[in-house]
């Protein structure tokens, strides 16, 4: 089995605020997580093409190196509602499949030069977490010697009006964890990381975030949009996650949760972190980013990574900022004033049960 490392990440993400990308005045909230100063006409391409250019940058390679690789570099692409122009010409061209979808996949893939295959995960909510954790199976298991993996999503009114038809958007700024939550704010963005086998990225004596050290996904088959209520299925996804990695629960310091603001998922998600750590002396501090950037989507479980890794250099915490009456009142919502943060663990869970989980650790030598 190889060691799979992260040597570059790039991400762009957007802030809560009143929406203009399109007429949100009949829904329940008009705050959205936009992305300010986008091609009206080409979003979800420009938020692909300034994510994906900043990781490789970051990666320290050109699209001609990732080109080299041939076959043995894949692309992994996470992604749920694509664009409403995709399910629009859909529905009037009386097609069977969204095949059309698979046009921001291979646009990704040809600006970053990937010549493998093209692997594309609309697993939910769950999307982008994993499609970065297929790419890390198929690298630690000899297919693929190293791979682009990531997610991006626009925001389109069918996310909008749909949450609305459902009661699940906020009335203001979503409060994660909170007591006092009423819903999500549906958001924008898109993050991209080149992922390499150990060996690989010190022949390049590239820069390396991390190590991926497991994987697991999963399926609650509950409910087409509400998620299983004890958490039941969510602790097993953490636990086989860890089993892969190799740790323990008390080895992890920070859980980045999916922590989406509505009533059900952020009482099942602690539901299931109360099993997780029943009666341990050491917990996790538990947050979310999308009390800052809303909810992304598809997207969502790669942005979030992100987020992880920058926590990971700097030390600094994903702060929930309206957090004031929390779920659970064994401070594992509570933030620090900085993290040590060696082992992480990040969690998505989107509708339909879909549900991922990564675990990642610091690099900081062998």
């Amino acid at each position: 089995m190889n060691r799979v490392v992260i040597t570059g990440m790039g991400a762009l993400n957007g802030e809560i605020k009143p929406c203009t990308v399109f007429d949100a005045a009949g829904l329940s909230t008009v705050r959205f997580g936009e992305i300010g100063g986008l091609d009206g006409k080409n979003r979800l391409h420009e938020i692909i093409r300034r994510s994906l250019g900043d990781m490789l940058s970051d990666a320290g390679l050109t699209s001609a190196d990732i080109s080299a690789c041939g076959a043995d570099c894949r692309m992994f692409f996470g992604t749920l509602l694509a664009r409403d122009s995709a399910y629009l010409e859909h529905s009037r061209s009386g097609a069977d499949t969204l095949a059309s979808m698979n046009e921001f996949a291979v646009y990704a893939a040809e600006l970053a030069g990937v010549r493998g295959s093209v692997d594309i995960s609309s697993a939910s909510c769950a999307a982008g977490t994993t499609a970065i954790g297929m790419a890390f199976d198929f690298i630690r298991n000899g297919l693929c010697k190293c791979a682009v993996a990531g997610g991006a999503e626009e925001l389109t009114q069918i996310a909008g009006y749909g949450f609305n038809c459902l009661k699940s958007l906020s009335r203001d700024v979503c409060n994660p964890y909170d007591v006092t939550r009423d819903g999500i704010n549906i958001g924008e963005g898109g993050a991209f990381f080149m992922l390499e086998t150990l060996e690989s990225a010190r022949a390049r004596n590239a820069k390396i975030y991390c190590e991926i050290l497991g994987f697991a996904s999963g399926n609650d088959a509950y409910h087409a949009t509400s998620p299983e209520p004890t958490g039941e299925e969510a602790y097993h996804l953490m636990m086989n996650a860890l089993d892969d990695a190799g740790i323990t629960a008390g080895q992890i310091d920070y859980i980045n949760g999916h922590g989406t603001g509505t009533i059900l998922n952020d009482s099942m998600e602690t539901n299931a972190l109360k099993r997780l750590y029943d009666g341990a002396e050491r917990k996790p501090f538990v947050s979310s980013t999308k009390a800052l950037v809303g909810h992304c989507m598809g997207a969502s479980g790669a942005i979030e990574l992100a987020s992880v890794l920058r926590s990971m250099q700097t030390g600094e915490p994903i702060v929930m900022p309206k957090l004031n009456k929390p779920l659970d009142d064994s401070g594992m919502f509570a933030a620090p004033e900085s993290i040590d943060m060696e082992y992480a663990l990040s969690n998505s869970f989107g509708f339909a049960g879909n549900s991922a989980c990564i675990v990642l650790r610091k690099w900081v030598g062998e």
